[in-house]
């Protein structure tokens, strides 16, 4: 082989070395990064507004609960003896399982 060919083969193999290398780097980047496709992007943004939504929806029915106590209260001039009486006054089933009541207070709170 002459010289000159000898110097075009080093080039192709340093150029395919470099890809090589540029390959290797870019695969360790992407894996490293735990990108996400748009579709699994959409799902957990769906699933955090519906987790947002909830949320608002529970502050919202204790606050509901609340104005219900304080018309009971004034109602009939004390508090429910429990959510149990609040349902009656209301017409509104509730899930007493998930909020604290305080009879003589007439305290509420959403338990955690």
């Amino acid at each position: 082989m002459e010289e000159n060919d000898m110097r075009k083969l080093r080039n192709v193999l340093s150029a395919k070395q470099a890809i090589v290398i540029v390959l290797v780097i870019q695969a360790i980047i992407c894996f490293g990064c735990e990108s996400k496709n748009p579709l699994e992007q959409s799902g957990d943004t769906l699933i955090k507004t519906y987790k947002n939504t909830q949320q608002f929806g529970d502050k919202t029915s204790l606050q509901n609960l609340k104005e219900s106590i304080n018309a009971f209260s004034a109602a009939r001039g004390r508090y429910p003896n429990d959510l149990k009486e609040l349902e009656e006054f209301t017409g509104v089933t509730l899930d007493s399982s998930k909020y604290e009541y305080d009879p003589s207070t007439g305290k509420i709170a959403q338990r955690e």
